[in-house]
Parts: C-alpha cells; structure tokens; sequence
C-alpha cells in the first residue's frame, strides 16, 4: 500500500519537477546588430517563414506572426551588441552555472536582430535560431 502511494506521488511530482525547470533557469538577451559585411549580404524574405538571416554557417529568423518594433536612432546607443564568439561564452558559461547539458541557444537566449533602416530609426526584431531545438 506504501509503495502505491509513493509511486502515485512520484507520478505528480515528476511532472511538475521536469516541466517546472523551464521557470529555474532565466534567459539572457542577447542583441545582434546587423552587419551587411559579416551577415549575408541582405535579410532574406520567405512568404510563409519570415526573414532570414545567416552569418558563420549560423542564421536566426524572424517568425511574421512575432512583433517587430521600429525606434528611434537615439536609443541604440542603450544596447550592447554580441558576436558570435561572444555568444558561445555566454552559452557556454549559462551551461556551466545552471550545470546542465548542453542547450540549444534558444533555451539559453532571448535574441534580437538590430537592423538600421535609416538615419532616423531602427527595428528591433525578436529572432529564433534556426536548426535548433526551439
């Protein structure tokens, strides 16, 4: 009877543990400015996905159905931008803190893509990584 009890609480709590870890481990965010000279050459539109980006064998894309903001010019100077090297330490050390396997940069990241569109403003667009788990 005390074994039934014990697995039907275990039944309750495991759920709840490994759902719940999601809330222990807060994501940093991150902000990658927009480079035409290091980002491929344009941000790519695709009808159904929405724009693409790719640098270093790596890109993020900006899901349509997210919400961009456009801003004005003064306010870039507020944000610190990270490359990508800078972006694997941060990833690297989030796994090292949280001591936990390796996670994909969406598990570890809220990441923006800066793009400035002219002297005047910017958009600010929150991105997924592509080929990881998101």
């Amino acid at each position: 009877m005390a074994a039934i009890k014990i697995l039907n609480l275990l039944l309750i709590l495991c759920p709840i543990l490994y759902f719940g870890q999601k809330s222990i481990y807060p994501k940093d965010t991150i902000f990658i400015r927009y480079n035409k000279d290091i980002h491929s050459k344009k941000i790519l539109n695709h009808p159904q996905r929405g724009k693409n980006l790719y640098f270093k064998n790596l890109g993020v894309y900006y899901s349509y159905s997210e919400k961009a903001d456009t801003l004005c010019i003064e306010k870039l100077k507020d944000y610190h931008f990270s490359d990508l090297e800078e972006i694997n330490e941060k990833r690297n050390r989030w796994i090292f803190d949280n001591k936990r396997p390796p996670a994909s940069r969406n598990g570890v990241f809220q990441t923006y893509v800066i793009e400035v569109i002219s002297d005047k403003k910017y958009v600010k667009y929150p991105v997924n990584w592509r080929n990881e788990r998101i």
